[in-house]
């Protein structure tokens, strides 16, 4: 039975690792007033090339972890997650709203793109799921989608290389494929490769516009929570919570860098006990 949870309780957001800090940072810029808990699995990364029933069993364990902080609503920032585990999630969550990045992701690409050609970057069980591609044809089966799995992009960002020759060279090999095919519109299905869109998009090129889903889910929350009357209103200053399972130095010196403020309530959790 989950505990009674008011507009003043947090929103849990959860990820593999550190990618999800980019809906996190979007959360903070977008509803200020929010408390915000934060789950990073470190210890178990990348999700990406792992099977789908492990991936939903490290999910159930978060969001039974999340659902025990008295969370008002979860965000579900990991496109690898959202791809083979939304509705098993939804399921434990309850009566408490599940927004999750993949959904949003593909409502802006398929609302972006005016020449009907997306392309999709994402780790290969994400792509390999084929969650963006139907959930993109549900909205507009005109839509021709073209999918990339960019399988090394998560343990650079991991390690804290977001600008490098290498990781430089690796993503033009990624990405020439999806230039051949006249895309307008590349969706970052993962949470982790808003870190390094700088690369991406000097890439691809002005002409194409990358949608990162890390701001459309953050848009969704806000108008789930105002729906719901649900919006923190109190002026009193927001509380983060960080959790991990996993180096807790490394995830803060990126994580504070990235987010520009000190992560000050910062705990290991470890979710087999």
């Amino acid at each position: 039975m989950h505990k009674l949870f008011n507009s003043n309780s947090p929103i849990g957001v959860f990820d593999s690792g550190i990618g999800g800090l980019t809906v996190v940072k979007n959360i903070i810029a977008k509803m200020p007033n929010e408390n915000i808990i934060y789950f990073g699995d470190i210890a178990r990364l990348p999700y990406g090339t792992k099977s789908v029933e492990t991936i939903k069993k490290f999910a159930e364990q978060t969001v039974k972890f999340l659902l025990k902080q008295n969370t008002k609503a979860i965000v579900i920032a990991c496109n690898t997650i959202a791809s083979v585990a939304t509705d098993t999630i939804k399921t434990l969550a309850n009566e408490i709203p599940v927004i999750d990045i993949l959904s949003s992701g593909s409502r802006a690409g398929a609302f972006a793109s005016k020449n009907n050609n997306i392309g999709i970057i994402a780790t290969p069980t994400t792509i390999n799921s084929n969650a963006y591609p139907i959930a993109i044809k549900k909205l507009n089966k005109e839509i021709h989608i073209f999918s990339q799995a960019c399988e090394l992009f998560v343990p650079f960002i991991e390690a804290g290389i977001t600008h490098h020759k290498a990781l430089e060279l690796i993503a033009k090999d990624y990405l020439q494929p999806l230039k051949t095919h006249n895309i307008d519109t590349l969706i970052l299905g993962c949470s982790h490769y808003p870190l390094i869109k700088d690369t991406i998009s000097s890439i691809m090129g002005k002409d194409v516009e990358i949608i990162d889903p890390a701001i459309t889910v953050s848009e969704e929350l806000f108008y789930t929570l105002e729906k719901n009357h649900n919006l923190n209103l109190q002026q009193k200053v927001p509380t983060y919570n960080f959790y991990v399972t996993d180096k807790p130095i490394h995830f803060q010196k990126i994580g504070e860098k990235f987010l520009h403020r000190s992560m000050e309530k910062l705990e290991i959790v470890n979710l087999t006990e």
